[in-house]
């Protein structure tokens, strides 16, 4: 994905972001057979939010954008925050079941 967006080919950088979505869906289809009550349904756009705000930084740091950089960066942190809580949440949920 870096590769395709430093040497802004579209049509690469277009693939790659779609192989990188795939995985996300992949990642959200593990997780949510791990604990049943991680739901696949809001998984993966948690997850595809988190690629969609790492490309917008790398695309804006490979352009000098560092205004736009610096804010996707910040975007990116809370959302992990966000999406780490929200994993710790329904960890603790299946323990108190189990």
């Amino acid at each position: 994905m870096i590769g395709a967006a430093k040497t802004g080919d579209q049509a690469a950088l277009a693939a790659a972001q779609a192989q990188w979505s795939a995985n996300g869906g992949d990642i959200a289809a593990f997780l949510s057979g791990a604990n049943p009550n991680w739901r696949r349904a809001e998984l993966e756009p948690m997850l595809q939010t988190h690629l969609d705000l790492t490309t917008g930084e790398v695309v804006a740091r490979l352009q000098g954008d560092w205004v736009t950089d610096i804010r996707s960066y910040d975007q990116g942190h809370e959302h992990m925050l966000m999406f780490a809580n929200m994993l710790t949440h329904f960890i603790v949920a299946q323990r108190k079941v189990a």
